[in-house]
């Protein structure tokens, strides 16, 4: 009977070595499937599917008309509010692919929650969207897509939101851009495992998360300290450039020595829902901000 037990723990340890083979080799599988599908993008709008943690991921990636394989592109992924999908983000960004000569993916969060995962243990549901983005980087990198010091992020609320937990927990990214979004206390505050990273910060002086907001479940900083968070976090000078564009919106940016900068880009009189003239111009201030950092991580 020993003799037996032995052997039949010998035929579970070797069933479940194979069992890891054939998942790693699944895992191995569908990257090179997302890595072939980017290699063979055309020029303009492409839709994308991917595997990922047993589902199917959806995203709309735009190039620009004179793409080519022999150059590398700056990314800027886009992320939509809750109860959202790639579509908006895709229609709002993708003609700055051809202005700014970039690659424009705006990524889909497991439908129908259409909600992303900036904090675990907070939606019902639980799904692994920072897997999925640092897998769609890599494969992008593989195929020789992206430039991978050019790699940037923006996101509406929800999306924004998720823009946080990346600067926090991610080096993928050579700055980023969360919108009309809260900070999580806690979950979103940079540690010793966080690397320096640009961020601007665009809202509305109306929006609910610019004075922050707490509740049982979560509490948000307000617009004025989670810029002076991530500026101490980022070694920049306590004195901000400011700078005007009309009458409606201000930007006050904070510098380090060394070139990282943190950005508060205030909208006078909106909420969080910026007025379309006023969202086009923090667009492409935004723009202006992503791409002039580099990721030297």
């Amino acid at each position: 009977a020993c003799r037996e037990s032995r052997v039949e723990k010998g035929v579970k340890a070797l069933d479940n070595a194979k069992e890891a083979e054939a998942k790693i080799q699944a895992e191995v599988n569908v990257a090179d499937a997302l890595v072939a599908k980017l290699a063979a993008l055309s020029p303009g709008i492409n839709e994308v599917k991917a595997q990922h943690d047993g589902r199917l991921r959806r995203l709309i990636v735009t190039t620009p008309k004179t793409f080519s394989r022999q150059n590398l592109y700056p990314i800027l992924f886009c992320f939509h509010g809750a109860g959202g999908k790639a579509d908006g983000p895709s229609k709002r960004w993708s003609p700055h692919a051809d202005k700014r000569d970039l690659v424009v993916i705006s990524a889909e969060a497991v439908q129908p929650l259409a909600k992303w995962n900036f904090r675990d243990k907070f939606h019902a549901e639980e799904h692994d969207d920072v897997g999925f983005i640092l897998k769609v980087v890599e494969a992008l990198v593989s195929s020789q897509v992206a430039d991978p010091k050019t790699i940037y992020a923006t996101g509406h609320s929800s999306g924004g939101l998720f823009c946080y937990r990346l600067a926090k927990e991610v080096t993928a990214f050579a700055a980023l851009s969360p919108m009309s979004c809260g900070m999580v206390k806690g979950a979103h505050d940079p540690d010793q495992k966080t690397k320096f990273v640009p961020i601007l910060q665009v809202i509305g002086d109306q929006d609910k998360s610019y004075n922050g907001s707490q509740n049982p479940k979560v509490t948000m900083y307000s617009a004025v300290k989670r810029i002076d968070v991530w500026q101490k976090f980022n070694q920049c000078g306590p004195n901000p450039v400011v700078n005007e564009k009309g009458k409606e919106i201000v930007v006050y940016t904070y510098a380090s020595q060394t070139g990282i900068e943190v950005a508060l880009c205030k909208v006078k009189g909106q909420g969080h829902f910026i007025r379309r003239d006023l969202r086009d111009i923090a667009d492409s201030l935004a723009l202006d901000f992503l791409l002039k950092h580099k990721n030297n991580k």
